[in-house]
Protein backbone atom coordinates (compact mmCIF):
# COMPACT_ATOMS: atom_id res chain seq x y z
CA UNK A 1 0.00 0.00 0.00
CA UNK A 2 2.69 2.42 -0.51
CA UNK A 3 2.38 5.64 -2.20
CA UNK A 4 3.60 4.79 -5.50
CA UNK A 5 0.67 4.41 -7.52
CA UNK A 6 0.21 1.27 -10.33
CA UNK A 7 -1.96 0.44 -13.04
CA UNK A 8 -4.02 -1.26 -10.55
CA UNK A 9 -4.13 1.53 -7.30
CA UNK A 10 -5.24 5.29 -7.44
CA UNK A 11 -4.19 7.72 -5.26
CA UNK A 12 -5.38 11.28 -5.25
CA UNK A 13 -4.77 14.53 -2.78
CA UNK A 14 -7.61 15.22 -1.01
CA UNK A 15 -6.35 18.14 0.32
CA UNK A 16 -3.20 19.67 2.40
CA UNK A 17 -2.65 22.35 5.30
CA UNK A 18 0.84 23.19 6.62
CA UNK A 19 2.46 19.71 7.66
CA UNK A 20 -0.09 17.65 6.75
CA UNK A 21 -1.33 15.97 3.11
CA UNK A 22 -4.12 13.60 3.17
CA UNK A 23 -4.56 11.16 0.46
CA UNK A 24 -7.33 8.77 -0.68
CA UNK A 25 -5.17 4.86 -1.82
CA UNK A 26 -7.49 2.65 -3.85
CA UNK A 27 -6.24 -0.74 -4.31
CA UNK A 28 -7.76 -2.40 -7.33
CA UNK A 29 -5.37 -5.55 -7.12
CA UNK A 30 -7.41 -8.92 -7.35
CA UNK A 31 -7.50 -11.61 -5.01
CA UNK A 32 -4.45 -13.86 -5.09
CA UNK A 33 -2.20 -10.95 -6.98
CA UNK A 34 1.72 -11.16 -6.45
CA UNK A 35 3.15 -10.15 -3.20
CA UNK A 36 6.40 -7.26 -4.51
CA UNK A 37 8.34 -5.42 -1.65
CA UNK A 38 7.69 -2.22 -1.20
CA UNK A 39 8.87 0.85 0.98
CA UNK A 40 7.48 3.62 2.77
CA UNK A 41 9.18 7.05 1.48
CA UNK A 42 7.94 9.14 3.65
CA UNK A 43 6.29 9.43 7.59
CA UNK A 44 2.75 8.41 7.25
CA UNK A 45 -0.49 6.95 8.97
CA UNK A 46 -2.77 4.97 6.61
CA UNK A 47 -6.42 4.29 8.25
CA UNK A 48 -8.03 1.19 6.68
CA UNK A 49 -11.55 2.85 5.39
CA UNK A 50 -12.66 -0.82 3.57
CA UNK A 51 -11.43 -3.92 2.62
CA UNK A 52 -8.79 -6.94 3.97
CA UNK A 53 -5.38 -7.25 3.26
CA UNK A 54 -2.33 -8.88 4.82
CA UNK A 55 0.53 -7.02 6.15
CA UNK A 56 4.21 -8.02 6.48
CA UNK A 57 7.13 -6.24 7.72
CA UNK A 58 10.21 -7.21 10.06
CA UNK A 59 8.53 -6.88 13.00
CA UNK A 60 4.47 -7.45 12.42
CA UNK A 61 2.62 -10.18 9.80
CA UNK A 62 -1.17 -9.04 10.57
CA UNK A 63 -4.44 -8.60 8.92
CA UNK A 64 -6.03 -5.48 8.46
CA UNK A 65 -9.42 -4.63 8.08
CA UNK A 66 -11.88 -1.48 8.22
CA UNK A 67 -10.61 0.58 10.75
CA UNK A 68 -6.94 -0.92 10.89
CA UNK A 69 -4.18 1.68 11.26
CA UNK A 70 -1.10 1.16 9.56
CA UNK A 71 1.87 3.40 10.70
CA UNK A 72 4.88 4.06 8.22
CA UNK A 73 8.56 4.85 9.20
CA UNK A 74 10.90 6.50 6.14
CA UNK A 75 12.92 3.58 4.27
CA UNK A 76 10.96 0.40 6.12
CA UNK A 77 10.64 -1.91 3.92
CA UNK A 78 7.03 -4.05 4.02
CA UNK A 79 4.63 -6.55 1.62
CA UNK A 80 1.19 -6.29 1.15
CA UNK A 81 -1.06 -9.22 0.32
CA UNK A 82 -4.75 -10.17 -0.98
CA UNK A 83 -5.26 -13.63 -0.24
CA UNK A 84 -8.64 -13.24 0.72
CA UNK A 85 -10.34 -10.67 -1.15
CA UNK A 86 -8.99 -8.11 -3.64
CA UNK A 87 -9.02 -4.41 -3.25
CA UNK A 88 -8.85 -2.08 -0.35
CA UNK A 89 -9.45 1.90 0.29
CA UNK A 90 -7.11 3.64 2.57
CA UNK A 91 -6.97 7.41 3.92
CA UNK A 92 -3.32 8.36 4.03
CA UNK A 93 -1.96 11.56 6.20
CA UNK A 94 1.62 12.13 5.27
CA UNK A 95 3.53 14.64 7.95
CA UNK A 96 6.71 16.43 7.20
CA UNK A 97 9.00 15.46 9.58
CA UNK A 98 10.05 17.80 11.66
CA UNK A 99 6.38 18.46 12.20
CA UNK A 100 5.87 14.93 13.06
CA UNK A 101 9.29 15.10 15.39
CA UNK A 102 7.79 17.63 17.47
CA UNK A 103 4.74 15.48 18.59
CA UNK A 104 6.97 12.45 19.00
CA UNK A 105 9.58 13.67 20.70
CA UNK A 106 6.49 13.91 23.96
CA UNK A 107 6.27 10.24 23.68
CA UNK A 108 10.93 9.98 23.16
CA UNK A 109 10.31 8.55 19.60
CA UNK A 110 12.12 11.26 17.80
CA UNK A 111 14.86 8.70 16.98
CA UNK A 112 15.63 9.13 13.54
CA UNK A 113 13.64 7.77 10.53
CA UNK A 114 12.04 5.22 13.51
CA UNK A 115 9.44 7.25 14.68
CA UNK A 116 6.54 4.51 15.12
CA UNK A 117 7.35 2.06 17.61
CA UNK A 118 5.07 -0.31 15.66
CA UNK A 119 3.80 -0.85 12.46
CA UNK A 120 0.49 -1.81 12.90
CA UNK A 121 -2.35 -0.56 14.92
CA UNK A 122 -6.16 -2.42 15.67
CA UNK A 123 -9.11 -0.53 14.71
CA UNK A 124 -9.00 2.36 17.46
CA UNK A 125 -12.87 4.39 17.70
CA UNK A 126 -10.47 7.37 18.53
CA UNK A 127 -8.51 7.47 15.16
CA UNK A 128 -11.43 6.42 13.46
CA UNK A 129 -13.13 9.40 14.57
CA UNK A 130 -10.36 11.93 13.20
CA UNK A 131 -10.76 10.37 10.07
CA UNK A 132 -14.41 10.60 9.87
CA UNK A 133 -14.17 13.90 10.98
CA UNK A 134 -11.56 15.24 7.81
CA UNK A 135 -13.60 13.40 5.41
CA UNK A 136 -16.84 15.17 6.35
CA UNK A 137 -14.89 18.57 6.57
CA UNK A 138 -13.56 17.52 2.66
CA UNK A 139 -17.04 16.17 1.41
CA UNK A 140 -18.34 19.65 2.65
CA UNK A 141 -15.39 21.55 0.62
CA UNK A 142 -15.27 23.08 3.74
CA UNK A 143 -12.03 25.76 4.11
CA UNK A 144 -8.79 23.70 4.59
CA UNK A 145 -7.59 25.41 7.99
CA UNK A 146 -8.22 22.38 10.21
CA UNK A 147 -6.78 19.73 8.18
CA UNK A 148 -3.64 19.70 9.84
CA UNK A 149 -4.92 20.16 13.69
CA UNK A 150 -6.91 16.59 12.90
CA UNK A 151 -3.95 15.29 10.91
CA UNK A 152 -1.25 15.70 13.83
CA UNK A 153 -4.18 14.80 16.41
CA UNK A 154 -4.21 11.63 14.52
CA UNK A 155 -0.32 11.58 14.97
CA UNK A 156 -0.62 12.17 18.76
CA UNK A 157 -3.22 9.30 19.09
CA UNK A 158 -1.11 7.09 17.19
CA UNK A 159 1.80 7.61 19.21
CA UNK A 160 -0.16 7.31 22.22
CA UNK A 161 -0.72 4.14 21.93
CA UNK A 162 2.66 2.86 20.72
CA UNK A 163 3.99 3.99 23.84
CA UNK A 164 1.10 2.71 26.12
CA UNK A 165 2.28 -0.64 24.84
CA UNK A 166 6.01 -0.14 22.65
CA UNK A 167 7.14 -3.82 23.68
CA UNK A 168 6.96 -5.24 20.20
CA UNK A 169 4.73 -8.73 20.13
CA UNK A 170 7.04 -11.35 18.83
CA UNK A 171 6.71 -11.74 14.67
CA UNK A 172 4.33 -14.39 13.79
CA UNK A 173 5.46 -17.67 12.79
CA UNK A 174 3.93 -17.70 8.74
CA UNK A 175 0.52 -18.44 9.33
CA UNK A 176 -0.98 -21.21 6.95
CA UNK A 177 -3.13 -19.94 4.29
CA UNK A 178 -6.45 -21.84 6.14
CA UNK A 179 -5.72 -20.15 9.21
CA UNK A 180 -6.22 -16.66 7.98
CA UNK A 181 -8.91 -17.56 5.76
CA UNK A 182 -10.65 -18.70 8.55
CA UNK A 183 -9.92 -15.04 10.82
CA UNK A 184 -10.81 -13.35 7.31
CA UNK A 185 -14.45 -15.28 7.68
CA UNK A 186 -14.72 -14.20 11.24
CA UNK A 187 -13.92 -10.68 10.81
CA UNK A 188 -16.44 -10.00 7.36
CA UNK A 189 -19.38 -11.96 9.69
CA UNK A 190 -18.40 -9.65 12.40
CA UNK A 191 -18.95 -6.27 10.45
CA UNK A 192 -22.08 -7.25 8.61
CA UNK A 193 -23.29 -8.42 12.07
CA UNK A 194 -21.90 -6.10 14.38
CA UNK A 195 -25.42 -5.21 15.65
CA UNK A 196 -26.01 -8.76 16.69
CA UNK A 197 -25.22 -10.70 19.89
CA UNK A 198 -22.10 -12.66 18.93
CA UNK A 199 -20.99 -15.62 20.81
CA UNK A 200 -17.21 -16.59 20.78
CA UNK A 201 -18.23 -20.54 20.59
CA UNK A 202 -20.61 -19.22 17.22
CA UNK A 203 -18.09 -17.27 15.98
CA UNK A 204 -15.04 -20.46 16.39
CA UNK A 205 -17.64 -22.84 14.64
CA UNK A 206 -17.46 -20.49 11.64
CA UNK A 207 -13.57 -20.56 11.56
CA UNK A 208 -13.32 -23.75 11.79
CA UNK A 209 -11.68 -23.83 15.13
CA UNK A 210 -12.30 -24.47 18.89
CA UNK A 211 -12.66 -21.59 21.00
CA UNK A 212 -9.34 -21.30 22.11
CA UNK A 213 -7.35 -21.44 19.52
CA UNK A 214 -9.41 -19.08 17.44
CA UNK A 215 -9.41 -16.21 20.16
CA UNK A 216 -5.39 -16.86 20.18
CA UNK A 217 -5.64 -16.99 16.70
CA UNK A 218 -7.77 -13.39 16.08
CA UNK A 219 -5.93 -12.08 18.64
CA UNK A 220 -2.35 -13.00 16.71
CA UNK A 221 -3.73 -11.61 13.80
CA UNK A 222 -5.89 -8.60 14.10
CA UNK A 223 -3.93 -7.21 17.59
CA UNK A 224 -7.53 -7.51 19.50
CA UNK A 225 -9.96 -9.79 20.96
CA UNK A 226 -13.29 -10.33 18.81
CA UNK A 227 -15.02 -8.91 21.35
CA UNK A 228 -13.06 -5.67 21.44
CA UNK A 229 -13.35 -5.62 17.74
CA UNK A 230 -17.49 -6.04 18.11
CA UNK A 231 -16.83 -3.04 20.23
CA UNK A 232 -14.82 -1.18 17.79
CA UNK A 233 -17.54 -1.68 15.05
CA UNK A 234 -20.52 -0.57 17.04
CA UNK A 235 -18.55 2.63 18.35
CA UNK A 236 -17.63 3.10 14.94
CA UNK A 237 -20.77 3.22 13.04
CA UNK A 238 -22.61 5.35 15.91
CA UNK A 239 -19.69 8.33 15.28
CA UNK A 240 -20.96 8.01 11.63
CA UNK A 241 -24.84 8.13 12.51
CA UNK A 242 -24.09 10.80 14.87
CA UNK A 243 -22.43 13.14 12.35
CA UNK A 244 -25.00 11.91 9.23
CA UNK A 245 -27.94 11.48 10.92
CA UNK A 246 -30.60 13.52 13.14
CA UNK A 247 -31.34 10.30 14.93
CA UNK A 248 -31.46 10.49 19.02
CA UNK A 249 -28.83 9.22 20.77
CA UNK A 250 -30.82 6.60 22.16
CA UNK A 251 -31.65 4.87 18.90
CA UNK A 252 -28.42 5.38 17.88
CA UNK A 253 -27.22 3.09 20.84
CA UNK A 254 -29.66 0.40 20.22
CA UNK A 255 -29.25 0.77 16.52
CA UNK A 256 -25.71 -0.31 16.78
CA UNK A 257 -26.11 -3.00 19.24
CA UNK A 258 -26.06 -1.99 22.33
CA UNK A 259 -28.97 -2.86 24.94
CA UNK A 260 -28.26 -0.34 27.44
CA UNK A 261 -27.77 3.23 27.17
CA UNK A 262 -25.83 4.37 30.06
CA UNK A 263 -23.13 1.16 28.45
CA UNK A 264 -23.42 2.87 25.18
CA UNK A 265 -22.61 6.35 26.55
CA UNK A 266 -19.93 5.07 29.27
CA UNK A 267 -18.03 3.07 25.76
CA UNK A 268 -18.37 6.11 23.54
CA UNK A 269 -16.76 8.17 26.39
CA UNK A 270 -14.03 5.89 26.57
CA UNK A 271 -13.04 5.27 23.00
CA UNK A 272 -13.87 9.01 21.53
CA UNK A 273 -13.24 11.17 24.72
CA UNK A 274 -16.40 12.86 25.42
CA UNK A 275 -19.93 11.79 25.48
CA UNK A 276 -22.04 11.24 22.33
CA UNK A 277 -24.12 14.37 22.53
CA UNK A 278 -21.25 16.46 23.31
CA UNK A 279 -19.33 15.14 20.06
CA UNK A 280 -22.42 15.32 17.69
CA UNK A 281 -22.27 18.91 18.86
CA UNK A 282 -18.62 19.74 19.17
CA UNK A 283 -16.74 21.86 16.22
CA UNK A 284 -14.13 19.53 14.35
CA UNK A 285 -11.56 21.71 15.54
CA UNK A 286 -12.54 21.97 19.45
CA UNK A 287 -12.96 18.28 19.72
CA UNK A 288 -9.61 18.02 17.75
CA UNK A 289 -7.39 20.08 20.32
CA UNK A 290 -9.05 18.38 23.35
CA UNK A 291 -8.32 15.01 22.39
CA UNK A 292 -4.84 16.10 20.70
CA UNK A 293 -3.86 17.56 24.44
CA UNK A 294 -5.33 14.76 26.35
CA UNK A 295 -2.87 12.19 24.21
CA UNK A 296 -0.18 14.42 24.63
CA UNK A 297 -0.49 14.76 28.22
CA UNK A 298 -0.62 11.04 28.35
CA UNK A 299 2.91 11.17 26.43
CA UNK A 300 4.48 13.30 28.37
CA UNK A 301 7.05 11.91 31.31
CA UNK A 302 5.95 11.75 34.66
CA UNK A 303 8.16 13.78 35.67
CA UNK A 304 6.92 16.53 33.71
CA UNK A 305 3.61 15.99 34.62
CA UNK A 306 4.50 16.29 38.35
CA UNK A 307 6.48 20.04 37.54
CA UNK A 308 2.89 20.77 36.06
CA UNK A 309 0.74 19.55 39.05
CA UNK A 310 3.00 21.82 41.42
CA UNK A 311 3.26 24.92 39.79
Amino acid sequence: MEQQPTRRATQALLGAEGAVQIFEYRCALEKGAPVQPEQFSRPAISVVTSGVFGFRSDRDDQLLAAGSVLLGNPGQQYEISHAHMGGDRCLIFRFDQAALDEVASHYGRADGNRRFARSVLPTLPRIDAIRHLVERRLSEGSPAIGLEELGLTLAACALEQTAVNPRRAPLATQSSRRARESIYAALAHLERSATEELRLTDLARLAGLSPFHFLRLFKRETGITPYQYLIMARIRRAVELLRDTRSPVTQIAFDVGFGDLSNFINTFRREIGCSPSRFRKAQPADWAASVRARALAAGSPPQKRSRARTQ
